[in-house]
């Protein structure tokens, strides 16, 4: 099903309307890991994945109103980051083995940059050092321009403009600001999560974890299982990172559990090299929790030895 049938739009009547994007400079940026299973979940062949896949890049251009787009894909051989290295309570993805893909997936995800790269509006980037929501999120603080699109609720974190496929809206934050919002919601099966945007969303999942990454989170907060709505109740009236952080490294400290591999697994790269840690050194924490922090960094969070990340 096209994107655009959603709202009412065809492929084949977009030539009635008025280029929304003419002239603004806006730039797509576009996890394009979920575009290439849309493109090969029924293709037989590599040429009929390719046109959905450029079709269905297009019509988000439209909806966003961007001129351009930059698409980032997570092909096979990935190394994510070191995130399959760390000594988190679950292994990173570790619940996708043996999981079946569309047949033309990974030889879609591993040629598109080379098939695009004389297109004159799409750019497709692989990448092999970490994965598409990092290379969107350092995207986001280079870009000025940008407007996100994924349905990957990770990158909720990111501070950028944002157009939400599933409601047709786009989401910002005040100019300036990375903290953001919570909110609270339910999946059709009546199942409680959390949305919102900023980094207040990555202080929420560093506590409830992220299943679809198979990660844990914290394994209690107050001696209680801490799921969607505790997270959510937790951070709700939090109204800034520095408290956010203290109250996220008091719940950790008080079990004494590493809070980096949780962390680390959860946190997209602003731009190379940096790091959760980073950024929680960045805020104004407790005596306690810098020196908890600290002992966190100088334990083994991390292993050493090769290990193949899960495709």
């Amino acid at each position: 099903m096209s994107v655009l049938s959603r709202f009412g739009v065809t492929v084949e009547t977009l030539d009635k309307f008025q280029d929304p994007a003419a002239g603004s400079g806006r730039v797509l940026l576009l996890d394009g890991d979920g575009t290439c299973y849309q493109a090969t979940a029924t293709a037989k062949k590599l040429d009929t994945a390719m046109r959905r896949f450029e079709q269905q890049v297009l019509e988000y251009m439209f909806l966003a109103k961007c001129e351009s787009a930059r698409v980032h894909l997570t092909p096979k051989g990935c190394a994510k980051n070191g995130r399959h290295l760390l000594n988190g309570v679950k292994p990173y993805q570790g619940n996708r083995k043996g999981k079946d893909k569309p047949p033309l997936l990974e030889l879609l995800r591993s040629s598109a940059s080379e098939v695009f790269q004389h297109h004159p509006d799409i750019q497709v980037f692989s990448h092999y050092r970490w994965e598409a929501d990092d290379a969107l999120m350092m995207d986001c603080y280079s870009i000025h321009n940008g407007v996100l699109v994924s349905e990957d609720k990770d990158l909720l974190i990111a501070p950028t403009e944002s157009y939400d496929v599933q409601t047709g809206q786009f989401l910002t934050l005040p100019k300036g600001e990375r903290y953001g919002y919570l909110e609270r919601k339910y999946t059709p099966a009546g199942s409680p999560r959390v949305k919102g945007k900023g980094t207040k969303f990555w202080f929420a999942q560093t506590l409830m974890g992220d299943t679809a990454d198979n990660i844990k989170g914290i394994l209690k907060y107050d001696n209680k299982l801490c799921g969607a709505i505790a997270a959510y109740n937790i951070l709700d009236d939090i109204q800034s990172e520095d408290d956010a952080a203290n109250v996220v490294l008091d719940g950790y400290r008080k079990i004494n559990q590493n809070v980096l591999p949780e962390a680390e697994a959860l946190w997209l790269l602003r731009w190379e090299g940096d790091s959760a840690y980073n950024f929680l050194k960045e805020l104004n924490l407790s005596h306690a929790n810098l020196d908890f922090l600290e002992d966190c960094y100088n334990q083994d969070w991390r292993r050493d030895e090769y290990h193949e990340p899960e495709e």
